[in-house]
């Protein structure tokens, strides 16, 4: 299939552009003839030119889902609906898919097909999905479940941005002014002290040890920690088995680990949550929610869950022995599969890790404020004893 944009003119005399994908310029004129359209000009694209389609942010996905699920509810074709998103949108990337997707659905693929060529917008598990959505006939529950996974994944997003900003700047500021004392400062100050002579406490000698050490290698403590994370990165992609080794000590950070251990567990309940409610099974619910999870240590046990569920161990026991969910998740999928009433156990599991995430980014960015200002007190008082303490002890002499 070939990409092209083109512009044309209606019967009315009004210009349209979009983007079409057909198989040769005759299909191009054909596809726009069959929309009582007239062809001015039109440009084949690279494969470039599909960049584009990564500006369909996560609002953008909502609105898409939202359109569909009302129009799918009141009966309109998908065809119909996607014809009328493409109409009815005020943004250009949005317009563009629409087009691509109404093309793809009249050359006779289904609206799961068609989303499926676009995995950097459209998730596999989004896709998994809608699929089952057309083959029971039940495809507004299955928007309607993607628009409350989307709506929660950015709420999450925007809870973890929260935990992180904050402290974040907060370093760069205790940074910038450590830079400052350390290498303006500290060493106008020692310098005087060092001239006259005079036997210097321990606190100044170390103070100027740690001034020259800043001067030395500022680099090293500017990028040592983005450095480590890049080469963690690429060793973890080159070797799986380091990769969990890795993540695993990732989760074992103070303060940072648990938050992360939280967030990976709660998307992995959501994402069974929403696939066993559209009526996958457990085992099928547990390989689509294993590939959305980015900790490879977590994703790794999930795939353990997976093989010991298929080996006849009960869900609640398996998750039980990933070790990484706590103990009030794993009696919830216990209850759930005794009572037979697995849906609102997952409902009750939502509640729980909604709970403790907001609890868990309160309680670190209540923490994180404090610390940093303690240690910026203790650098200003570090500083203090080790100038004034000496050039007291000197006027002491004098007397």
């Amino acid at each position: 299939m070939r990409h092209f944009r083109y512009k044309a003119i209606d019967n009315e005399g009004n210009y349209k552009t979009g983007k079409i994908t057909a198989n040769s310029v005759a299909d191009l004129f054909a596809m726009i003839k069959e929309n009582d359209l007239e062809l001015i000009n039109y440009k084949q694209e690279t494969e470039m030119g599909l960049s584009l389609f990564k500006k369909v942010s996560d609002k953008d996905l909502v609105s898409i889902f939202v359109h569909l699920e009302q129009l799918e509810r009141s009966g309109v074709s998908i065809i119909d609906s996607v014809n009328d998103l493409k109409e009815t949108s005020e943004s250009s990337a949005i317009k563009d898919l629409a087009q691509e997707i109404s093309e793809s659905i009249k050359n006779g693929s289904l609206f799961s097909q068609t989303i499926s060529k676009y995995p950097d917008i459209f998730k596999p598990i989004y896709v998994g999905l809608i699929d089952m959505g057309e083959k029971t006939g039940n495809l507004a529950d299955s928007f309607k479940s993607i628009v409350e996974d989307i709506k929660w994944n950015m709420e999450i997003k925007r809870k973890t941005s929260k935990a992180l900003v904050g402290p974040i700047f907060g370093i760069l500021i205790m940074f910038g002014v450590l830079a400052i004392m350390t290498t303006v400062v500290i060493p106008k100050v020692t310098g005087f002290l060092t001239s006259q002579n005079m036997q210097l406490p321990a606190t100044t000698t170390s103070l100027i040890a740690f001034s020259d050490f800043f001067k030395s290698y500022w680099y090293i403590i500017l990028f040592g920690i983005p450095f480590t994370m890049i080469v963690s990165k690429i060793i973890s992609k080159s070797s799986e088995e380091l990769g969990i080794k890795i993540d695993n000590l990732k989760l074992k950070i103070p303060i940072f680990g648990p938050i992360i251990k939280k967030i990976e567990s709660a998307k992995f309940c959501q994402f069974f949550s929403m696939t066993f409610k559209s009526g996958l099974g457990v085992i099928e619910c547990l390989e689509l929610s294993s590939e959305l999870i980015k900790n490879k240590a977590i994703k790794h046990s999930i795939s353990k869950i997976e093989t010991n569920v298929s080996d006849g161990l009960s869900l609640g026991d398996s998750i039980a022995k990933a070790k990484y969910f706590p103990n009030l998740v794993v009696r919830m999928f216990k209850i759930g599969e005794e009572s037979g009433n697995m849906e609102n156990a997952l409902t009750n599991i939502k509640f729980f890790y909604d709970r403790e995430i907001n609890d868990s980014i309160e309680r670190i960015t209540g923490l994180i404020q404090p610390m940093l200002t303690l240690i910026m007190g203790a650098m200003i008082a570090w500083i203090a004893v080790a100038v004034f303490g000496p050039v007291y002890s000197s006027f002491s002499n004098l007397k």
